[in-house]
């Protein structure tokens, strides 16, 4: 459902960037923050795009594809957490297991159930029409197992749904954010680059310095030449 989208995606961010802000954190240290095996983020979503176009798909089958697509995107989120939570600080890896086990619960539910089951009663206070089917959505029924970890919870001005799980993972991703946000930040010594800068770009003044075996400016030998050549006279007059 477009709301959940919304709460998963967009609601941590500004939640997260605004705590970040509050706590004392910088963008920076989001920014500098590396981030590794991205391609297993890339792959969860193409499983999860795979499990959309179950949706027409029935029965038995469609369950057991659903159930595989389910677990190939937890299995490469999880092992995509456990390889860029390495190093991190206590606090960053609090957050992330908090997503992580939001995550859980709906993958639960939606295995047990081949989709997540959402109440038709919190359906119908938060707008959305009776008997409403998706690739991962289902009402619940009486035979639904563990329907209250499905969606549950209305809400109206998003026209959404959502569980305890999304609560979970909207809360564990702002959490991340915000902790990021204090991760320390590279610093460069432009101060170095300066000295070295200067040092390149310093004109010569012609001094000869100890075990400087340059030779000496051109203008310097000129005049000291130019000078040689004049008579007694002149020189006089020139000093």
């Amino acid at each position: 459902m477009s709301g959940q989208a919304v709460l998963l995606f967009g609601f941590p961010a500004i939640v997260g960037v605004a705590a970040g802000y509050a706590s004392g954190g910088r963008l920076g240290g989001l920014v500098a923050t590396r981030l590794r095996a991205l391609w297993l983020v890339w792959l969860a979503g193409a499983a999860q795009v795979a499990e959309y176009a179950t949706d027409r798909l029935d029965g038995r089958p469609g369950q057991v594809l659903r159930s595989v697509l389910l677990g190939a995107t937890f299995a490469m989120a999880l092992g995509w957490l456990l390889v860029n939570l390495r190093g991190r600080s206590r606090v960053l890896k609090t957050a992330a297991s908090t997503a992580l086990v939001g995550g859980l619960l709906n993958g639960v539910a939606i295995a047990l159930n081949g989709r997540m089951p959402y109440s038709p009663s919190a359906a119908a206070t938060a707008g959305i029409p009776p008997g409403s089917k998706t690739a991962k959505n289902i009402a619940a029924a009486h035979d639904s197992r563990l329907s209250f970890l499905g969606d549950i919870i209305p809400v109206p001005p998003l026209h959404a749904v959502i569980s305890v799980g999304d609560i979970l993972i909207t809360l564990g991703a702002a959490a991340v954010i915000a902790a990021a946000m204090h991760q320390p930040v590279p610093r460069h010594t432009p101060e170095g680059r300066h000295d070295s800068n200067h040092q390149r770009t310093a004109p010569d003044d012609g001094t000869v310095h100890p075990g400087d075996h340059r030779p000496a400016p051109v203008h310097h030998r000129s005049s000291w030449r130019d000078d040689r050549r004049l008579t007694p006279h002149r020189r006089r007059r020139l000093t």
